[in-house]
């Protein structure tokens, strides 16, 4: 099966890369960060209601897309900013805008990283994005509480939910026919 792990956390081994490495190390696939790919906001300018794809020429469009476009699951972290995903991530949902009704019936899984507030409402954006894209959400989604860097090791729960999360991601991989 193939996964795909996006990490919207600008930060470098971020607390939130820490969760979606352990669910990982369960599944296998890919990592990447978004904040080392260059990705422009969406300009609303609606070409790709024309021809399907995106006019932007940046990483977006010529290496995430793609890879989206080939995994089996794609698996979305991010830490908790103002109640909700990383701007860094919020670019990335908006420009899938061009690839609507080709994520359909892929597996999500979504990992959050924040205080004791605002991951209900990051969480549920990423849900909101792997339904509008008819995608099959694993499970409600991981917390993991932490805000300075590496606090997340002493959040065993999350790393139990992380764990939780890929093999949820594989089982419905071998129901869905993906392993």
């Amino acid at each position: 099966m193939r996964v795909l792990y996006i990490s919207g956390s600008p930060r470098v081994d971020s607390n939130t890369d820490r969760l979606l490495r352990v669910a990982q190390a369960v599944t296998g696939g890919r990592f990447i960060k978004l904040v080392d790919h260059r990705i422009e906001p969406c300009r609303a300018c609606w070409s790709c209601r024309e021809s399907g794809a995106c006019i932007i020429d940046d990483d977006m469009t010529n290496v995430i897309i793609p890879l989206l476009l080939e995994s089996d699951a794609i698996i979305l972290g991010s830490p908790v900013f103002f109640n909700n995903v990383s701007a860094q991530l919020k670019a990335f949902i908006d420009r899938t805008w061009c690839i609507r009704g080709r994520l359909r019936n892929k597996i999500g899984g979504a990992i959050v990283v924040g205080r004791r507030y605002g991951a209900e409402s990051a969480i549920t954006a990423i849900n909101a994005f792997f339904l509008k894209h008819e995608m099959i959400p694993a499970n409600r989604g991981v917390h993991g509480i932490a805000f300075k860097p590496g606090e997340i090791e002493s959040d065993e729960e999350a790393f139990e939910a992380a764990r939780r999360l890929g093999h949820r991601v594989m089982e419905l991989g071998r129901l869905l026919g993906y392993t």
